[in-house]
C-alpha cells in the first residue's frame, strides 16, 4: 500500500508513543548502572531498591504508551490499512533501539546518579525525604554534578569478554528482542484477523513470555552472581563493567533484532489463535 512520510510524522499519537517507548528503554537500562554503582559502593541492595524507583516510573509511562498505541492500531484496522500498521509498529520497535542507545550513552551519568542516590539514602533514610530535599533549588547542583560524557566506563570490554559467559550474552540478546515484540506482535496479529482480536491480544505471552524466561531466569541470576563475586573480591570491578557494557549493547541489538522477528512472531501468534479457535471455538 503506498503511503507518504507525513502519514507517519504527521501522526502526533505515533510521535508520542515512540517518544514514550524511547524513554521507557532509557530507564530500563538504568538497572545496569545500578549494578556497577552497587558493586563499587558494596551496597547492592540499596542500589537495586533505587532502581525500583525508575522501574515504577516506566511502568507509569506504560499506562499512557499502551492505550495510545492500541488506539493507533484500532483506527487503522477499521480503515483496513494493515500495511501502515506494520510500518508504524516497526517505528515503535526502532524507537526502543534508539532509547537503548541513549541509555548506553548515559550509563556513566546514571552510575553517578546511583552513587549520589545511595549517599542520599544513608543521609535521609527514604526516597520521599530525598524527593522533598530535591525540591530545594540549592540541592539541584547535585544532579548537575552527575553528568558524565559517554564512555566505556574505563575498561576495554574485549579484554574481559572471556570472563563473561557467552550463553549469558546470547540469552540477553534474544530475551530483549522477544520481550520487545511480544505485545506489538499480538497487536498486529489482532489487526489481521478481526474475528480473533481478543484471542491474539491475550497470546502475547507466548512470545514475550519466552523473553521473560531468558531475561529473568537465565540472565538476571548470572548478572547478580557476577556482582556478588565482585563485592566479595572474587572478581575485579572490570568484570561488572564489562558485563554492563555488553548487556547494554545487547539491548540495542536485541531491539533491532526485534524488527526482524516481528512478522514471524505475529504470524506465530495468529497461527496459535486460529488453532485455538479451531480446537475450542465451537465448544
Amino acid at each position: 500500500m503506498p503511503f507518504h512520510l507525513e502519514q507517519l510524522l504527521g501522526d502526533p499519537r505515533l510521535i508520542i508513543v515512540c517518544f514514550l517507548n524511547m524513554v521507557i528503554n532509557v530507564l530500563t537500562l538504568t538497572t545496569n548502572a545500578a549494578r556497577v554503582s552497587g558493586a563499587e559502593s558494596k551496597k547492592v541492595a540499596t542500589a537495586l531498591s533505587l532502581f525500583n524507583v525508575f522501574q515504577v516510573s516506566f511502568r507509569m509511562l506504560n499506562l499512557v504508551y499502551a492505550p495510545l498505541m492500541a488506539n493507533i492500531v484500532d483506527k487503522l484496522a477499521r480503515e483496513g490499512k494493515t500495511d501502515l500498521i506494520l510500518i508504524k509498529l516497526n517505528f515503535v520497535i526502532f524507537s526502543a533501539a534508539v532509547g537503548s542507545f541513549i541509555g548506553f550513552l548515559l550509563l556513566p551519568t546514571f552510575i553517578q546518579v546511583y552513587h549520589k542516590g545511595i549517599k542520599a539514602m544513608e543521609r535521609y533514610g527514604s526516597v520521599p525525604r530525598i524527593a522533598v530535599a530535591l525540591m530545594n533549588p540549592n540541592k539541584w547542583h547535585h544532579i548537575v554534578e552527575c553528568f558524565r560524557k559517554p564512555s566505556m566506563l574505563g575498561v576495554n570490554p574485549l579484554e574481559h569478554i572471556n570472563q563473561i559467559p557467552r550463553s549469558f550474552l546470547i540469552f540477553n540478546l534474544l530475551g530483549v528482542s522477544l520481550w520487545t515484540v511480544g505485545v506489538l506482535a499480538s497487536t498486529y496479529a489482532s489487526s489481521i484477523d478481526e474475528t480473533l482480536v481478543r484471542t491474539a491480544i491475550h497470546l502475547s505471552g507466548i512470545v514475550n513470555g519466552i523473553g521473560t524466561i531468558f531475561l529473568f531466569v537465565l540472565v538476571e541470576p548470572v548478572s547478580a552472581l557476577i556482582v556478588d563475586h565482585t563485592v566479595s573480591g572474587k572478581r575485579p570491578p572490570e568484570h561488572v563493567k564489562t558485563m554492563v557494557i555488553f548487556l547494554a549493547i545487547g539491548s540495542i541489538l536485541g531491539n533491532l533484532l526485534g524488527m526482524l522477528i516481528f512478522i514471524p512472531s505475529a504470524n506465530y501468534i495468529l497461527w496459535m489463535s486460529r488453532l485455538i479457535d479451531l480446537k475450542f471455538g465451537g465448544r
